[in-house]
């Protein structure tokens, strides 16, 4: 799924009415997820053993949207935008993009090629230490990324339409016509290759992405006249009968491109966290309990000089507390440890300037099998 930002203060960012549009749907992310590991190398089997668990976790960062404010953001770059991106000018990396265009620019057009390398990178530490609860839900995030970044419209200006006539073509094209046509969508190992420099790799493969946009619109508007659809009720389902017809073939193209081009940024950080055993896995865990995590408001908030951060917790579970700032900065660690059932406080003294902060706690269970979960709460800062 995908939040767009207006072109507000960064600040002012965090706190804007978000408009909801579909991303990927969740069967492709399941489906990328799940295909990706099969081109890893055999010191990797461990990834391909829980295919299952990766899928399972595939939209995670979906739903995270709705209590994180800095996730949203992560899954789209409207790449058109910026006038570079055409002349094949455009620079890299973030701290670039900021100087030349700005913060609250850059935010609102999306942060997806950062958000994928800042994902390898969290995966190739947490592989480094063997934190490996961690790794499968890191890993699961990356692959939701890179196929974001395969969906052509999450990499433009136009993403549902709005500028052509043709709005709705989002969630037509990315869940209603996968849902309808997933049992023929086919794909086929080739093997993980070590990518040498991430962010390019992730610009290169958005520059192919995008490259489709007016193709999904050309068949958007003839799919509309082929079925005799207005456009406005329910989706016939000789339209999407129409639109499969025009876009079928590049668009599983691009699925299994992403699931080949995740498999390579999972042997990448594998590569270099020094290609750690991979541990085998006999089952896979049961789905998350709403009710073994609580993340209650941090207080005071706004704060100075500390707030403190309160959770409940049903079973003993490692507790890990983060703050990031609005850029997606790590500015402090609060805690990594283990923590017993009942509430538990976390204090956080800033030695940061002024202003909005994210606090993240992630929880990982030590009993009963569940996979991790985790919670953000927005803090603000009087200094």
């Amino acid at each position: 799924m995908r939040f767009r930002f207006s072109a507000l203060p960064v600040i002012a960012v965090s706190c804007a009415c978000l408009i909801l549009f579909g991303g990927w749907g969740a069967t492709a992310h399941r489906m990328v997820n799940a295909a990706g590991p099969a081109d890893l190398p055999p010191g990797m089997a461990g990834f391909l053993a829980r295919t299952s668990l990766l899928a399972s976790y595939a939209s995670n960062a979906d739903t995270r949207k709705s209590s994180d404010p800095t996730e949203a953001p992560k899954h789209y770059i409207d790449i058109d935008d910026y006038p570079e991106f055409a002349a094949g000018t455009l620079p890299h990396t973030l701290d670039s993009m900021i100087a030349r265009y700005g913060a609250t620019r850059v935010q609102s057009n999306g942060l997806l090629p950062w958000a994928t390398v800042a994902a390898v990178d969290s995966l190739t530490a947490r592989m480094r230490r063997g934190d490996w609860t961690l790794v499968w839900s890191t890993a699961a995030d990356l692959g939701h990324y890179v196929a974001d970044a395969h969906e052509p419209l999450h990499c433009t200006v136009n993403y549902d339409g709005q500028l052509t006539g043709n709005r709705g073509i989002h969630s037509r094209h990315e869940s209603g016509m996968i849902d309808q046509y997933q049992q023929i969508i086919g794909f086929s190992a080739s093997g993980a290759t070590f990518v040498d420099r991430p962010l390019d790799f992730v610009f290169g493969y958005i520059g192919e992405s995008s490259q489709y946009v007016d193709s999904i619109m050309a068949a958007d508007t003839d799919a509309k006249l082929l079925s005799g659809w207005s456009g406005s009720g329910t989706v016939p389902s000789a339209y999407y009968t129409a639109l499969w017809q025009r876009t079928g073939a590049f668009t599983t193209m691009l699925l299994q491109h992403a699931a080949q081009r995740y498999a390579c940024l999972l042997y990448t950080a594998w590569v270099n966290a020094g290609e750690p055993i991979v541990p085998s896995v006999n089952a896979v865990p049961p789905p998350p309990s709403p009710s073994i995590f609580a993340l209650e408001p941090a207080y005071p908030n706004p704060f100075n000089p500390s707030t403190t951060i309160r959770y409940r917790l049903a079973v003993r579970s490692r507790v890990v507390v983060t703050v990031f700032s609005l850029k997606g900065q790590e500015v402090a660690h609060l805690a990594d440890g283990m923590a017993e059932p009942g509430v538990s406080d976390v204090r956080w003294t800033p030695e940061v300037s002024g202003g909005v902060y994210f606090c993240r706690v992630e929880v990982i269970p030590a009993e009963g099998g569940f996979p991790p979960v985790s919670e953000v709460r927005k803090v603000v800062y009087l200094k």
